[in-house]
């Protein structure tokens, strides 16, 4: 029986059911940010390949700056190594190899922003895609991390972001989001 008032309330107040949805979806795209810049390219998450739209794909270089939505990223230098971590007992060995990039990013926006690692992806020419391991990041010294952080406008911040990649990888770009949500990315080529 409660099963069916249960029923009952929404079959009642279904307009209120959709306001409250929709409502829920603003929250937490706003959360995110908006991305108001150029759209450079469109991924695909259907077959898990990258496709361009119409327009052509710029891929950028190191040293480069990049407009992300509301972050300038450059990324200053690209190294590798098995370990990270100076002390012996504090280190940690890659599963693969470490890349590392050094970055510097801005906030150009108008108000405070987060940062996140995770605006960054790694794709070989396989189109295998690479998140960074923020777990390995822990061991550079505390001062180089970049990850998880608000940001005021007009600050930049230097770090780096490190990826655990299988050793065999040669070529790959690196992809730069504009924000979690959104579907616009720069890429950057790198040679390892």
């Amino acid at each position: 029986m409660a099963e069916t008032k249960q029923k009952n309330w929404f079959r009642r107040h279904w307009v209120l059911t959709i306001i409250l949805g929709i409502i829920v979806l603003g929250i937490i795209g706003g959360m995110f940010g908006n991305d108001t810049s150029n759209t450079e390219t469109q991924t695909s998450s259907g077959n898990g390949g990258i496709k361009a739209t119409p327009e052509q794909v710029k891929t950028y270089s190191i040293g480069d700056s990049i407009q992300a939505g509301d972050f300038t990223w450059e990324i200053t230098k690209s190294s590798t190594a098995k370990t990270i971590g100076s002390n012996p007992y504090l280190k940690t060995e890659a599963s693969g190899i470490y890349i590392i990039l050094d970055v510097e990013v801005e906030n150009t926006g108008k108000s405070a922003k987060y940062l996140m690692d995770s605006y960054l992806k790694l794709v070989d020419d396989q189109g295998r895609e690479f998140s960074p391991d923020t777990s390995a990041a822990f061991y550079l010294d505390s001062n180089q991390v970049l990850m998880f952080e608000q940001v005021n406008p007009g600050i930049v911040k230097k770090g780096k972001i490190v990826f655990d990649v299988p050793e065999n990888l040669n070529v790959a770009n690196v992809r730069i989001s504009s924000n979690l949500v959104s579907s616009s990315f720069y890429n950057v080529k790198l040679i390892i």
